[in-house]
């Protein structure tokens, strides 16, 4: 579990781990992830998460982070 070393209520959490799998299922949808990139991709998108969650609980951290993978994943 991606969260696990996170501090929080249990609604929080289960807050955080539903829009991780979301964002995952949506990023695996535009570019499968697999093999050795798995845990790392899998790792930053939970990073990702969980530094939208610090700046803002509120926001719709499924699609934003989602963005904001997809976004850091392009070649510059």
């Amino acid at each position: 579990m991606p969260f696990q070393s996170v501090v929080v209520e249990p609604a929080e959490l289960a807050k955080l781990a539903g829009a991780f799998d979301a964002a995952w299922v949506a990023v695996n949808s535009v570019n499968t992830v697999g093999g050795q990139q798995q845990k790392r991709a899998r790792a930053r998108l939970a990073g990702i998460i969980l530094d939208l969650w610090r700046q803002d609980p509120a926001q719709a951290l499924s699609a934003s982070a989602v963005e904001r993978f997809l976004a850091s994943d392009q070649p510059h």
